[in-house]
């Protein structure tokens, strides 16, 4: 129910020849939480083992690292089974101090039964450099005053912590809770972000911002085969309200089925963007999960409109058919026939550099065939290039140069992109 885990910064010493070493390696904890148990229906007694009813790992996972102004932050779960407390670690680089804040809220496992873990409940972190204030969002699955069905959470479906003016930058000594500020039960815990705006039925929050140092929070709303990602500002004083990037039911608004979305929106490479796959509910397709690469961006620094698909082809939000912005199918480069034969199991992973090269990354099995996909287009061409010619692992972009970073053989590796093009 304990997990040791450490905090590797990696520095790319070099960006012409891709020199990688370790600048140093933080001991966070030996308590992080963990599912040691099996995984269980949702109705399962308490066992001698904490078991779990999707994946066994919480800790770390998520949105749960960012580095601000020589300050790295990472949320976790602190385990045992009867503890679970959400955590907040700051490691000041400088000083080389690691400082930890506990919150009161506890993971409340699946559906308010904490005997049973919970791996979609993450905890995600943000911090607004318009006034140094640090945003926490979590331990939440698609609650609402009905879900569980028994109205345990009818009054704390949602959870988010934010501090003061300027704590995620303050002295090592004064890194403590009393930076956060108190909600109205006493917990640091408040059920909104602005009042007036639905929070319920939300899972897998994350945070980014823009050039204009503005934080935004996106979020999915519903579930995997009938998703929405909606998407809100924070300014230095306020929360938006949420702008939704695609339709819930998209059914009842003239396509065949409804669908979900697996990927990420981010701001990146000055403009807000989102890649994705989706998970239709056509149960009867040869994709048992996900499909497709899907991509769009929004020259509006705040995503409020102006959305184009790779062309530049403008659409607007919400967006109903997301064949309207496909890139391409990953699932065609394995062969394999009949329904559910195909299987793309994670979210689309992706980058864009600062000239505009465009970079989706998956992995794909089907028809006794594994392979890894990387489709990629250059700025100021039309075209897509698709290639398993790729170890996988996960895209980061520096100076215009795309880095491959991942595990082989359990030690990290790390390739740059002239390898793909020149």
């Amino acid at each position: 129910m304990k997990k040791v885990f450490f905090m590797s910064l990696l520095i790319l010493v070099n960006s012409i020849v891709a020199q990688v070493r370790l600048e140093s390696e933080i001991k966070i904890s030996d308590l992080g939480l963990f599912f040691d148990g099996s995984k269980v229906g949702q109705n399962a007694s308490n066992g001698s083992k904490y078991d779990f009813v999707f994946g066994s790992r919480i800790t770390p996972h998520g949105d749960c690292i960012k580095e601000y102004n020589g300050f790295v932050f990472l949320t976790w779960y602190r385990g045992g089974e009867n503890d679970r407390h959400v955590m907040l670690s700051r490691y000041n680089k400088s000083t080389g101090v690691l400082k930890t804040i506990e919150f009161p809220h506890q993971h409340n496992g699946f559906q308010n039964t904490p005997h049973l873990g919970e791996s979609h409940n993450t905890i995600a972190v943000g911090i607004c450099p318009i006034n140094g204030t640090i945003h926490m969002l979590y331990d939440m699955h698609s609650y609402s005053e009905t879900r569980p069905s028994n109205g345990s959470l009818a009054n704390d479906y949602f959870r988010y912590s934010y501090s003061k003016a300027n704590a995620a930058t303050v002295s090592d000594a004064n890194f403590t809770l009393s930076q956060f500020v108190n909600s109205s039960s006493g917990n640091y815990k408040h059920l909104s972000m602005k009042a007036g705006v639905n929070y319920k039925s939300l899972t897998y929050p994350n945070f980014f911002t823009n050039t204009n140092g503005e934080l935004f929070m996106w979020i999915r709303e519903g579930g995997n085969n009938n998703g929405a990602y909606k998407f809100c500002k924070y300014n230095g004083t306020s929360w938006s309200n949420f702008t939704q990037f695609n339709v819930l039911n998209a059914k009842n608004n003239g396509i065949s089925y409804n669908w979900g979305l697996y990927g990420d929106i981010k701001f990146e490479s000055g403009k807000m963007r989102i890649a994705f796959h989706i998970r239709s509910n056509n149960n009867t397709d040869k994709y048992t999960n996900n499909n497709g690469f899907y991509y769009a961006y929004s020259d509006d620094s705040n995503g409020l409109n102006q959305w184009k698909d790779h062309t530049g082809s403008g659409f607007s939000l919400p967006l109903i058919n997301p064949d309207r912005i496909k890139v391409s199918e990953p699932g065609d480069q394995v062969t394999a026939n009949g329904a559910n034969s195909v299987n793309i199991n994670s979210g689309a992973d992706w980058t864009v550099t600062e000239r505009g090269d465009v970079h989706l990354v998956t992995s794909v099995s089907g028809g006794g065939q594994n392979k890894n996909v990387h489709t990629y287009k250059k700025a100021g061409t039309t075209n897509f290039i698709t290639s398993t010619n790729f170890p996988g692992g996960n895209l980061y972009t520096y100076n215009n140069v795309v880095y491959l970073i991942g595990l082989k053989n359990g030690k990290v590796f790390c390739r740059k992109s002239n390898w793909w093009y020149k």
